[in-house]
């Protein structure tokens, strides 16, 4: 391993024993392939989940989450005795610490699961150990949590005892293994010796390059890289409610901007979902109110988008007398099986929230296996995870743009029986913003 200044590049690890044992603790979207990413790197990797099922599963080589290349590496490790789950934290070297961050509904950060886990690892921790925080969370968080945590249930100090790091993760859905691998990591340690033991660690996997801050540093960049996501696809979002007044394309207006080379607008859509960027950036929000009202703007803006798709669907529903209605997409985004905080979602519930509940609501999601809890309240919200008979539906609504989707085509229904949101069929989209200028 070479060490340029803040920038560390991947080449045979010397101090790091790949012998040392790692405990991974929670094994949703980011702890299991992490835990995985791991095992190829040769190391002895223990993951520690509370739900019994979920360890049951994984250690019978059955999957809970759907993953690109997952199975094939769970399926390796497992037959190299490489891995293996527990619904009891163990002793190690290493801890690992990928737990939910969600968003309180007061919206602020919920560390529970952090202060849960960080109390996990202090039953077994020891002196010379390293403890790495993965979840995103507000600056300050792996000190004053994790670090706290663990000093009152056992004595220990970050800065003297054992080594304590922020490493968020950067990864998407649907492309997890490629991006774990060769995206860059940011290693924010409480001490030097922390940073430069956890960057060494990551150097043994990361293909990318590896940069070198402080834990408070580190924190504050992965909660940015969110924001600035989410403030982007607002501005993208404000632009088509524009063009939308004036009669313009803001599909092909959009092509046009980003010829330009230093401009990059994103792509409006119907909202913003995933576990990170419409929840993050309220915990920049919450920990500087006064100083952040672009970020306050902008998450409202998008958060009110699939109230205003939702309006465009009942108004169609009302205008054609659609007495049933199909939905195309539940997950957050195209080809992956993630519907947290799903707008998709939010756009079916208003929508059947405010029919008759005689009309006939058929979801479709080929990456799903049942309704989520959201939408199995309603009586006359039916699920699918293949194309029912489209002539039963009087209007057609896409929303997610799967590629299975796509192959399929569109209903073969009138034009002005289909609502093509986000282009999954190629068709015009529908205006969606209402009211005034």
């Amino acid at each position: 391993m070479t060490t340029r200044g803040s920038v560390t590049t991947r080449h045979a690890v010397a101090n790091v024993e790949a012998a040392e044992r790692i405990l991974v603790v929670g094994l949703g979207y980011i702890g299991l392939p992490t835990s995985l990413a791991f095992t190829e790197a040769g190391f002895e990797v223990v993951g520690f989940d509370v739900n019994a099922e979920t360890v049951r599963m994984l250690n019978s080589g059955e999957l809970h989450i759907h993953e690109a290349g997952l199975q094939e590496r769970l399926d390796s490790a497992l037959e190299k005795s490489s891995f293996r789950a527990t619904g009891v934290p163990e002793a190690a070297d290493v801890f690992i610490i990928a737990v939910p961050t969600p968003c309180s509904d007061a919206f602020r950060a919920d560390l529970s699961y952090v202060r849960a886990a960080a109390e996990s690892v202090a039953q077994q921790i020891q002196p010379g150990n390293m403890v790495v925080l993965e979840s995103t969370v507000p600056p300050g968080t792996t000190e004053s949590i994790v670090g706290e945590v663990i000093r009152q249930k056992t004595g220990l100090s970050h800065e003297d005892d054992y080594d304590l790091v922020h490493c968020p993760e950067r990864v998407i859905p649907g492309r997890i293994f490629e991006e774990i691998v060769g995206n860059s990591r940011v290693i924010g340690g409480t001490t030097v010796r922390a940073t430069e033991r956890a960057a060494e660690l990551y150097s043994s996997f990361v293909e990318g390059k590896v940069l070198t801050t402080d834990a408070r540093t580190a924190e504050m960049a992965k909660l940015m890289e969110n924001a600035f996501r989410d403030v982007n696809i607002a501005l993208a979002n404000e632009f088509r409610s524009i063009a939308e007044l004036h009669g313009i394309d803001v599909l092909r207006a959009i092509e046009l901007a980003n010829h330009h080379p230093r401009v990059h607008v994103h792509q409006p859509g119907i909202g913003v979902g995933g576990h990170c960027i419409p929840v993050d950036p309220w915990f920049l929000i919450s920990s500087a109110p006064g100083r952040s009202k672009l970020l306050r703007t902008a998450r409202e803006l998008n958060a009110s988008i699939p109230l205003q798709v939702s309006s465009c669907v009942l108004d169609r529903a009302y205008s054609t007398g659609a007495k049933s209605l199909a939905f195309y997409g539940l997950a957050f985004k195209p080809n992956v099986d993630d519907l947290r905080e799903s707008p998709a979602i939010e756009v079916v519930k208003h929508v059947a929230s405010h029919l008759d509940p005689n009309v006939r609501i058929a979801v479709i999601e080929p990456f799903a296996e049942s309704l989520p809890e959201d939408l199995s309240e309603f009586s006359n919200v039916e699920f699918a995870n293949a194309r029912p008979p489209e002539a039963e539906f009087d209007l057609h609504v896409g929303l997610v743009a799967h590629d299975q989707l796509r192959r399929q085509g569109p209903p073969t229904a009138e034009l002005e029986r289909i609502l093509d949101f986000v282009g999954v069929w190629g068709l015009p989209r529908p205006v969606v913003t209402a009211g005034p200028a």
